[in-house]
């Protein structure tokens, strides 16, 4: 009985040694056992905004075989201005049809909150230089598991947040009934390009009480690299809020506020065309007569 289940076992294994070999002349009489070939296309930049970006790496994929393969996923490593920024390994689980070319994008997200404390050099940079280099993980039938290298260099922008600053109040004028104030704001544009300002809504309160909500709706340039300043004008009236506000401000000279706004800027980039940016600031603000 052990001989003869020996003789089956061997009987079994001969026959999956004739199916491979047949298999392996069949894909030979296509063609030939030939690994995928890889070749970048090109690195483009999406979804960006002024606190993340994605990198998108365009790999054409050429499948010799005549059979569907799988790209299961692809490990990476991406260094920025010869630093290692980030390294890892991703699932992509895509399909690869048999005997034709396939478009597969390999994305990387980055953060630049993350960048800027990991390379502190580069806060002071318009752009910088990285290369993503790795490898397109494979499942082929006959040669197993296979991983293809691709490499690419390139540069990049560097995107920051502008910085929003409230200067003062400045008192226009002052009488027994309204008083005519000035809220001085500072924008620092600290990008290599302009931006457009399309809509700044707030609201101002003082101690508690709002003395001022609105918006501005006109084009007011933010040149690169440079400061801009916007006055808001507010006006109070006595009657409504109060006569022992009126004897505050003749009196003090700094007020605890509270501003809150919502920027909508427009771009020169054609990937980072609009953006919102929400602001709220506390604290104390000087009183200038």
């Amino acid at each position: 009985m052990l001989i003869k289940l020996t003789t089956f076992i061997k009987l079994w294994i001969i026959i999956g040694i004739g199916i491979c070999c047949s298999a392996c002349e069949t894909l030979q009489q296509w063609g030939g056992i030939r690994p995928p070939a890889l070749s970048v296309q090109k690195v483009s930049i999406a979804n960006a905004s002024l606190k993340e970006m994605d990198l998108i790496m365009d790999i054409q994929v050429e499948n010799h075989y005549p059979l569907g393969i799988r790209l299961p996923a692809f490990d990476y490593a991406f260094l920025i201005n010869d630093h290692m920024f980030l390294k890892g390994e991703n699932a992509i689980d895509q399909a690869i049809p048999a005997s034709g070319n396939t478009l597969v994008q390999v994305p990387l997200r980055i953060h630049f909150i993350d960048l800027y404390q990991s390379i502190s050099a580069l806060v002071n940079e318009d752009q910088a230089s990285y290369q993503l280099s790795g490898n397109l993980h494979f499942d082929v039938p006959i040669l197993g598991q296979l991983k293809i290298p691709f490499d690419k260099k390139g540069q990049f922008p560097l995107l920051k947040m502008p910085k929003i600053s409230v200067k003062g109040l400045h008192v226009k004028s002052l009488n027994f009934v309204t008083a005519k104030l000035a809220l001085d704001i500072e924008m620092d544009n600290p990008n290599a390009f302009l931006m457009l300002l399309k809509n700044f809504s707030y609201t101002f309160s003082v101690d508690g009480l709002q003395w001022a909500d609105g918006s501005i709706q006109k084009d007011i340039t933010f040149e690169k690299q440079g400061k801009s300043n916007i006055s808001i004008p507010i006006a109070l009236n006595f009657f409504d809020m109060g006569q022992s506000l009126f004897n505050l401000i003749q009196k003090k000279s700094q007020f605890p506020y509270e501003f809150d706004t919502h920027i909508q800027l427009k771009t020169e980039l054609p990937f980072l065309e609009n953006i919102d940016i929400p602001v709220r600031k506390s604290g104390n603000i000087q009183l200038f007569r």
